[in-house]
């Protein structure tokens, strides 16, 4: 208690100093409230309900036109139980260049809320409303026609009973066009690159040795824009390859089919994903989300994901979500019913009232752009 109450004063401290050198004092509040439940069939993992709470308030300064900016504070994760068990407290803590006229944004440190980014893949439901931090930098850049992402996220570091765990991720991406106007096409070609990383513990014991991940997903991306409806569909491969240094030491490969198709019209969207292929993750029983974050799903031979989404209610404020999610594989079925309440504050919206936002529209499987 004493190193958290310690770490805030600092912060303070930091805000309050910059604000006497006429520097800009930045804040928000991102607030989440989440009722899930999830019924499963012919799993391994039984299904249950989850109610939960996330808050994420930050307090930084920014200069130079707020090209640069230091943000800190924590993220609170609090499941709704009787005596207030499961929960965890995050630090946040990050320095950010951000160059609107050469489209370049650099985030390095504590980052808190950006592993939305990552694709299910890569990232499942759970892990990310958990745990939705990125330790590590994240970097972008976007030209009229150019996409370009990297991520590093170091989720665990070495100590003599605990092993090294990281992920390393590169985007880069070609569209045909900077800006999509009512009734435009926009096309995209793209690929994902990831390397999971699991090194040795300090101890070194008997039987532990290094594991490689390598993921590839090229695919290309169309999306028409009519009036206020929205189409999206996407395909590509998914191809990854795993190695343990330990035994055998060869490689596995898995390769498979992704794609998506996504529709929104005003407050309505749907979202059908599918994947067709190998079975992915084939370490996952030796090594479970240490070494893969992605949805367990994956490790099936045929996967579907029906997400239907319906905004109940969005302002800039506060969204308003009712979500329901029918997932089936080869072996197993799924059906998720979830209410998502979402409420975010910041310098730039305060004293604002309703004003109306661009289309919002859910998707499970996002890209770094």
């Amino acid at each position: 208690m004493y190193m958290r109450l310690r770490f805030l004063a600092i912060l303070v401290a930091m805000a309050m100093a910059f604000t006497i050198d006429a520097q800009q004092l930045e804040w928000s509040v991102d607030m989440n409230a989440v009722f899930k439940n999830a019924e499963v069939e012919k799993s391994e993992v039984p299904g249950k309900t989850n109610i939960f709470t996330r808050i994420t308030p930050l307090v930084g300064v920014s200069m130079d036109s707020t090209r640069h900016r230091i943000m800190g504070g924590v993220t609170w994760y609090q499941p709704m139980n009787d005596r207030l068990h499961g929960y965890k407290v995050v630090p946040a803590l990050y320095y950010q260049y951000k160059n609107r006229e050469k489209g370049l944004d650099f985030k390095f440190g504590m980052i808190p809320g950006e592993r939305y980014a990552l694709p299910i893949y890569l990232c499942s439901d759970s892990i990310y409303r958990m745990n939705p931090n990125i330790n590590g930098l994240i970097l972008g850049l976007e030209k009229e026609h150019l996409l370009v992402g990297a991520m590093l996220d170091w989720r665990q570091i070495m100590t003599k009973h605990r092993r090294e765990a990281f992920m390393v991720l590169g985007d880069i991406g070609w569209r045909n066009s900077h800006t999509v106007d009512d009734g435009d096409n926009n096309i995209i070609v793209a690929s994902t690159i990831a390397y999971n990383h699991l090194a040795r513990s300090g101890a070194r014991p008997e039987g532990e040795g290094v594991v490689d991940n390598f993921i590839a997903n090229p695919r290309v991306l169309y999306t028409h824009w009519w009036r206020n409806a929205l189409i999206k569909v996407e395909a590509g491969v998914l191809f990854s390859c795993d190695r343990d240094r330990v035994g055998e030491d060869k490689w596995l490969t898995q390769a498979g089919f992704l794609g998506s198709v996504l529709g929104n019209w005003k407050w309505l969207t749907v979202h059908q994903i599918i994947y067709a292929g190998k079975r992915q993750m084939p370490l996952y029983e030796k090594y479970g989300s240490l070494l893969y974050q992605g949805q367990n799903f994956f490790r099936d031979k045929f996967y579907s994901r029906t997400v239907v989404s319906a905004t109940i209610f969005n302002t800039d404020y506060i969204d308003i979500n009712a979500r329901l999610s029918y997932h089936a594989t080869d072996k197993n079925t799924a059906f998720w019913q979830e209410l998502a309440v979402r409420f975010y504050l910041d310098r730039n919206l305060w004293g604002k009232y309703k004003k109306k936002k661009t289309l919002n529209y859910y998707s499970p499987l996002p890209a770094l752009f």
